[in-house]
């Protein structure tokens, strides 16, 4: 996405996620299940495949991956998965080796002799990543690699040519033993280990992908915690069944001070659950009426509806008394507008200076987010590494009349001589009427602004193109680092 025009910020309006857990007191089930809803489609379950946010929650259940997140951490830490350890990393920094955990074994399944699953070896991970520059997967992460590992695109051009020959190796991604995998890089990059937690470094079982053929996408087989026991791409729900012969793992036993509340179940082995079941439910209030009927147990707070949730910045006491419990957390996400810098008149840096002090952010906030979100002066939020509480956006504070002047030194008093600026965005009623507060706000220094909405795939291309002045989007980091958002925005 970095193809995109550079952006500056008006500000970065950080989400404040909560979510909520009622009393199930007409449940006479034994079993520990958990019901969810799922907000958006998820018809794909191959982790080399799938590129949608709902797609890796539900894949993040059935695979896993060398590396994983010390979620508990702030700055969030990188710590071992599948991997027995951190890597050995060499001295010129391009060699990665890894030794892998032994007795880690894939699910039980059909695919397998006897329907017992077999144990993980490095072998499969290099047969994994082989699938990912496999143009037949088709694959949207091949970019994230193909400048990085060594080799990766020569197999590329030869699976091309020779499909299905995953008997031709790849130079930098090598099995030395039953135990031990390496990578090779073509340069330094110290981003790699981050790429390694993603959804689609997950490692996936050979027999698997040659049992169900074209099926594979909606059979998943890996070594994580749950099994998948009932999808349907067609149908409305999906359950996952915890897997009884996952592997010893424990919930962590540190955090920090800040989150020193989330150590209740400290050192207990997981998974906690014997089931979890998601509903499609794509529309906020069914979701939100679904949830007050006690048929999900855990809901994001979304915009239709956090005025029924909070009172003075407070959940409600009405829920409080219905047993709900309210759990709230930074995302390492933001919302923004940002200018094309690469089309006039937004090639003005008076211009952009004016708008910025012109955007009324804290009334915003209370708008929309109930006084909820907290803005930033940057894009690092306080999760991330390079978070400093002390920043100070000069041109991030309400201020009219200092506005007025920069807008003046652009060469526009009052507006004077400026044309209609844009503001380009996806389709939604929340988005519109955010940025019909936008517009109000430019209004006051005599900028007149016009909405435009697409749908999603539209936008992006529009974006790609570089054909608007300014959009408005949330981005969220895929990895929890301050050079996700440095490398793609």
């Amino acid at each position: 996405m970095n193809k995109f025009a550079k952006f500056i910020f008006l500000g970065a309006l950080l989400a404040l996620t909560i979510k909520f857990w009622p009393k199930r007191e007409d449940d006479q089930n034994p079993e520990k299940e958990l019901h969810l809803a799922l907000p958006d489609s998820a018809d794909n379950m191959d982790p080399a495949a799938s590129d949608s946010l709902y797609s890796a929650k539900l894949t993040a259940k059935v695979y896993e991956g060398l590396l994983e997140y010390h979620y508990l951490k702030r700055p969030t830490e990188l710590i071992p998965n599948l991997a027995e350890a951190m890597p050995t990393i060499s001295s010129d920094g391009l060699t990665y080796t890894f030794s892998i955990k032994k007795g880690v074994y894939f699910h039980d399944n059909a695919c397998f002799p006897n329907g017992k699953g077999r144990e993980l070896i490095a072998e499969d991970f290099v047969y994994s990543f082989k699938r990912i520059a496999d143009p037949a997967v088709h694959s949207p992460y091949f970019s994230l690699f193909a400048d990085h590992i060594k080799g990766i695109k020569v197999f590329n051009k030869h699976i091309t040519a020779h499909k299905d020959d995953y008997k031709y190796p790849i130079e930098g991604i090598q099995a030395l033993d039953r135990y031990t995998l390496q990578f090779t890089l073509t340069a330094k990059f110290p981003l790699f280990l981050h790429y390694l937690t993603g959804n689609f470094a997950s490692v996936v079982a050979k027999e698997a992908v040659n049992y169900y053929g074209s099926a594979f996408i909606n059979h998943p087989v890996g070594t994580g915690p749950f099994t998948l026991d009932c999808f349907n791409p067609r149908g409305s729900k999906i359950t996952f069944v915890k897997n009884k012969n996952f592997r010893e793992k424990y919930y962590p036993t540190e955090a920090s001070p800040a989150l020193q509340h989330l150590l209740g179940p400290a050192g207990k082995r997981i998974p906690f659950l014997d089931k979890i079941t998601y509903y499609d439910i794509y529309e906020e209030q069914p979701r939100w009426l679904q949830f007050k009927e006690k048929k999900i147990d855990c809901i994001k707070v979304e915009k239709s509806y956090i005025k029924q949730v909070f009172e003075n910045g407070q959940l409600k006491q009405e829920l409080k008394d219905q047993g709900i419990s309210l759990l709230g957390e930074v995302q390492s996400s933001i919302s923004f507008i940002g200018f094309n810098c690469l089309k006039k008149p937004l090639d003005n840096k008076k211009l952009r200076q004016a708008m910025s002090l012109a955007f009324d952010r804290d009334t915003y906030n209370k708008l929309f987010s109930d006084g909820l979100g907290t803005t930033h002066p940057s894009f690092i939020s306080s999760s991330l590494a390079g978070y400093s509480p002390s920043l100070v956006n000069p041109y991030g504070t309400y201020d009219v009349a200092k506005a007025k002047e920069h807008l003046a030194a652009a060469g526009y008093p009052d507006g004077k001589g400026l044309p209609t600026l844009t503001v380009d965005t996806y389709t939604s009623t929340a988005n519109k009427l955010g940025l019909e507060f936008f517009g109000k706000c430019m209004a006051k220094i005599g900028i007149r602004v016009e909405i435009e909405q697409s749908i999603f795939p539209a936008l992006l291309k529009k974006l790609s193109k570089q054909d608007y002045l300014m959009s408005s989007l949330s981005w969220g980091a895929d990895y929890p680092d301050a050079a996700y958002f440095f490398c793609n925005l």
